[in-house]
């Protein structure tokens, strides 16, 4: 498999050193690992994914990496073992959180979760360049653009595929973007709106 492993940051530059300290080296030793930072004009980490996408042009998978996250040892090697030649696939990690360097209870996967409800997919869902720009690349959602993404991959055909030996390390932030979302419901309904123009409009 082709695949690279992209780590976007924007806003405080803070966000880049972290993303040398945590992210990158878990990763760079299984893929080639790009990273970068968007200028101050960015407001969205969807539109910073995006940019980072257009500057460096990879060709083959795509896994993005949080700053603050890791990837375990062997997460690459897992996810090739698994891939069954299906370029439209979407493969899934488990999730093992971290709070620092302490690590939260077991790795699991979200496969109870229906796509079309609830995001089961980590950030470090493996996805082919060909799908993302069919799909549209991130959106600029206000959060979850994330679960948009994949949502919209499987509304264009994409199965899913969960690789439980692949654990992406994610940081617990109660706090966070995500975790913090003003109106949730509002912000699914939207999406899910969103997605059904999209889907119309393909037709």
């Amino acid at each position: 498999m082709d695949v690279t492993v992209i780590v976007a940051t924007f806003g405080d530059q803070s966000w880049q050193e972290i993303a040398f300290a945590h992210a990158i080296p878990s990763a760079e030793t299984q893929a080639p690992t790009v990273s970068f930072h968007a200028p101050a004009e960015v407001l969205s980490l969807g539109d910073c994914r995006n940019r980072a996408i257009d500057f460096h042009d990879p060709k083959g998978w795509l896994c993005f990496l949080d700053a603050d996250d890791q990837l375990a040892p062997g997460y690459l090697a897992f996810m090739e073992q698994a891939y069954s030649g299906d370029e439209t696939e979407l493969l899934i990690p488990a999730v093992q959180y971290l709070v620092g360097a302490t690590k939260r209870g077991a790795a699991k996967t979200f496969s109870d979760r229906d796509i079309d409800v609830m995001n089961p997919c980590p950030i470090g869902t493996l996805i082919h360049r060909d799908v993302f720009e069919d799909v549209g690349r991130f959106w600029d959602e206000s959060a979850w653009e994330d679960w948009s993404l994949f949502r919209r991959a499987t509304l264009a055909g994409s199965k899913l595929k969960f690789v439980a030996e692949a654990v992406y390390r994610a940081q617990l932030n109660r706090n966070g973007r995500n975790s913090t979302v003003r109106d949730p419901k509002r912000l699914h309904a939207s999406i899910i709106t969103s997605h059904d123009r999209w889907l119309k409009d393909r037709a």
